[in-house]
C-alpha cells in the first residue's frame, strides 16, 4: 500500500471519528439543553402563567390549547393554553442546533469539503448563542441556564477552533504552501486566537461595568430602559470578533483593523467613563466635606455610602480592566499594521497617499466633532445632563465602525470607501438636521431675550456645519481617479 493510500485510509478513519464525536456531543447537548434551558422557559411558563395566576384566574392546559373545544367548552368560559406553540419554537431550534450539526457530520464523513466550513459557522453560532444569556439581561433565565450557556460556548468555541485548523489544514494542501508560509498560518492562528480570547473577556467585563457607566438609557439617542440593547451590542461586538480571528488565519488584514478600531474605541469610550468618575467622586467629596461643616454627619455618612459605596468601587475597577484589555488588544493589532499604514509611497502615489490621508483623517474628525456637539446640544435639552450606560456603547459602536473604516481606508481596502459613505450619510443627515434645531431655538432666545447672543449655539452650529464638510471630504476618494489603482496596490503590497 503506497503513504498516499495510508494517508487516505487514515483520513476516512479520522473523519469517522470526528462526525462520531459530534454526533455524540450534538446529541448530549440537546438532552442537557431541554431540561435546563427550554423546559424552564418554554414548557413550564405556560403551565404557570404569571399573569393568571396574579390574576387568579383558573385555567388548564392542553397541546392544542382551545383549537378543538366544542362550542359548548367556549361558552363556559374555561380559559385553556396551547403548548403547541411553545412545542413548535422548541423543535425549530432544535433542528438548527441538534439536526444541522448532525447532517454536516454525515457529509464531513463522507469527504464533503463544504461540511468542514458549515460545522465552523454551525459551531460559531451555537459559541455565540451560549454567551447570549450572560451579556443580555433576559427575563426568567436562571444562573443554571447561564452556567449552561457558558460552558456550552466554551466547548463550541473549541470546535468552531478546531474545524478552522481542519479547513486551513486543507487550504494550505490545495494551495502548496511552502513551510514558511505554513508557520506564518499558525503565527496568524495564535495572534487570531488571542485577540479573540480578549475580546471575549473584554465584552464579559463590560457587562459587569455596564452599571458603573451610569443609570439604563441614552442622553444622545433618547431612550430609556436600554439594558436589552446594552447587551446585544456586546453580543455583536463579540460575534465580529470571532469572524474577524476565523478570517485572520488566511491573511486578511481587515481583521486586525477590526480589532485596532473596535479595541481602540472601547479603550477611549473607557477612558471617558473613568474621567466622569474621577470628576464624580470629587463632587460627592465636596458635598460630603460640605455637609459634615454644616454639622449634618447622618447625611454626609448617608452620601458616602451611597456615593462612594463597595459597589461603586468594583463597577470602576471593572472599568478599568476594560480600558486596559481594550489598550492592549489595541496594542497587539496596531503592532502588525503601523508598517503597512505608514509605509512611504512612492514618487507617483504621492497625491492618492495624501488623499486617502484627508479622507481618513476627515472621517475620525467627524466623529469628535459630531460627538461634542451632539452632547453641547443635549444639555440645551434636557433639563438635566445625565449621561445613560448605553452613550458609552454608542460611542463603541460609532467611534469603533469609525476607526476601523479609516484604518480600512490606510491600508488600501477597498470596501472602506462605501463602508464610509454609508456612515456619513448616516451620520450628515442627522447633523444636517439638528443644525436647523439648533439655530432655531437660538433665535427663540434671542427673540425672547433682549441682549442675548446665544454664542454657545453658534459655536454648536458651526460644530455640526463642520461635521458635515469632513462628511462630504469623502466624495475626493471618488473624483481623484488614481485612489483606485493606489489603494489595491498597498492592500497587496
Amino acid at each position: 500500500m503506497s503513504d498516499k493510500v495510508k494517508s487516505s485510509a487514515e483520513n476516512q478513519s479520522s473523519n469517522k471519528l470526528i462526525a462520531l464525536g459530534v454526533m455524540i456531543y450534538s446529541v448530549v447537548e440537546a438532552v442537557i439543553a431541554f431540561f435546563v434551558v427550554f423546559k424552564p422557559l418554554y414548557i413550564n411558563t405556560v403551565y404557570h402563567n404569571a399573569t393568571l395566576d396574579e390574576q387568579g384566574v383558573s385555567y388548564s392546559v392542553s397541546f392544542f390549547g382551545n383549537m378543538f373545544q366544542s362550542a359548548d367548552e367556549f361558552g363556559s368560559g374555561e380559559i385553556k393554553l396551547s403548548l403547541i406553540g411553545a412545542v413548535a419554537n422548541i423543535l425549530l431550534i432544535y433542528v438548527i442546533m441538534t439536526v444541522v450539526p448532525i447532517l454536516l457530520s454525515l457529509l464531513f464523513k463522507k469527504g464533503y469539503a463544504f461540511a468542514k466550513s458549515g460545522l465552523i459557522v454551525v459551531f460559531g453560532v451555537k459559541a455565540i448563542a451560549g454567551f447570549m444569556p450572560m451579556l443580555v439581561p433576559f427575563a426568567n433565565v436562571r444562573n443554571s441556564i447561564r452556567i449552561f450557556g457558558i460552558a456550552d460556548a466554551v466547548l463550541c468555541l473549541c470546535a468552531c477552533a478546531f474545524f478552522v485548523y481542519l479547513n486551513n489544514v486543507e487550504y494550505a494542501d490545495d494551495m502548496l504552501l511552502d513551510s514558511e508560509q505554513i508557520k506564518a498560518m499558525v503565527k496568524r492562528a495564535k495572534l487570531g486566537g488571542l485577540l479573540l480570547l480578549l475580546m471575549a473577556a473584554l465584552v464579559i467585563c463590560e457587562k459587569y461595568a455596564m452599571g458603573g457607566y451610569g443609570i439604563n438609557w441614552s442622553i444622545i439617542i433618547g431612550k430609556s430602559d436600554q439594558q436589552l440593547m446594552q447587551g446585544y451590542v456586546l453580543v455583536v461586538l463579540f460575534s465580529v470578533s470571532l469572524l474577524a480571528a476565523i478570517m485572520y488565519v488566511r491573511g486578511s488584514f481587515a481583521s486586525l483593523y477590526f480589532f485596532a478600531g473596535f479595541g481602540g474605541a472601547v479603550a477611549l469610550s473607557n477612558a471617558y467613563a473613568l474621567i466622569n468618575k474621577v470628576i464624580w467622586v470629587n463632587t460627592t467629596y465636596k458635598q460630603q466635606k460640605a455637609l459634615m461643616n454644616q454639622g449634618d454627619a447622618a447625611a454626609a455618612e448617608w452620601i458616602g455610602a451611597n456615593g462612594m459605596g463597595a459597589t461603586w468601587w468594583r463597577r470602576t475597577i471593572f472599568i478599568i480592566v476594560c480600558f486596559l484589555i481594550a489598550a492592549f488588544v489595541t496594542f497587539l493589532a496596531f503592532s502588525k499594521i503601523k508598517n503597512r499604514l505608514f509605509q512611504k509611497p512612492v514618487e507617483d502615489e504621492k497625491k492618492p497617499a495624501l488623499v486617502t490621508w484627508i479622507c481618513s483623517g476627515a472621517l475620525v474628525l467627524c466623529f469628535f466633532l459630531s460627538i461634542v456637539a451632539v452632547l453641547q446640544w443635549d444639555k440645551k435639552v434636557y433639563d438635566s445632563f445625565v449621561m445613560g450606560a448605553m452613550d458609552y456603547m454608542y460611542f463603541i459602536v460609532y467611534g469603533g465602525v469609525t476607526l476601523f473604516l479609516a484604518l480600512s481606508m490606510l491600508g488600501g481596502c477597498g470596501f472602506a470607501r462605501w463602508g464610509a459613505v454609508g456612515l456619513n450619510i448616516v451620520v450628515g443627515a442627522s447633523n444636517f438636521s439638528t443644525i436647523f434645531k439648533v439655530f432655531s431655538a437660538r433665535s427663540s432666545l434671542v427673540n425672547a431675550n433682549p441682549g442675548y447672543h446665544g454664542y454657545d449655539y453658534i459655536i454648536m452650529g458651526i460644530l455640526f456645519i463642520l461635521s458635515l464638510v469632513c462628511c462630504l471630504s469623502i466624495i475626493a476618494m471618488f473624483v481623484y481617479k488614481e485612489i483606485g489603482n493606489y489603494m489595491y496596490n498597498k492592500s497587496n503590497s
